[in-house]
């Protein structure tokens, strides 16, 4: 299992939180750059975009993000030039785990990057 990324410097990919791929058939990945669908999460035939995009599945991938666990988010994602999509800022990863009650993950990720109270 992979861990941090280069140098030590990788957060979570933007991708999972701010741009959502919807294919001409229906199909919702995470990311731009995922031309084969590797990291196709649903099909907006079959189920709503919020129900895809705010599911369990994209839910367990930002949470692996924010435990340093690239490698645990779709196949795409452990090989990922994670650069090209940018990282999510500290604060909106925080505010995420904050509302969905990850409050472990919540210090896990605040401990790794030294932020708040220590």
């Amino acid at each position: 299992m992979s861990t941090h990324g280069d140098g030590d410097d990788r957060r979570p990919c933007s991708g999972l939180w701010n741009t959502p791929m919807v294919y001409v058939n229906g199909d919702v990945t995470t990311c731009c750059l995922d031309q084969h669908l590797d990291n196709c999460l649903g099909n907006i035939t079959e189920l709503t975009f919020e129900a895809i995009w705010n599911g369990p599945t994209n839910h367990s991938w930002r949470i692996a993000h924010a435990l340093d666990r690239y490698d645990e988010s779709g196949p795409y994602c452990g090989g990922c030039n994670w650069r090209s999509a940018g990282a999510m800022p500290h604060d909106k990863v925080i505010a995420y785990l904050e509302h969905t009650g990850e409050t472990e993950v919540l210090e896990r990720y605040k401990r790794r990057w030294k932020l708040g109270p220590q």
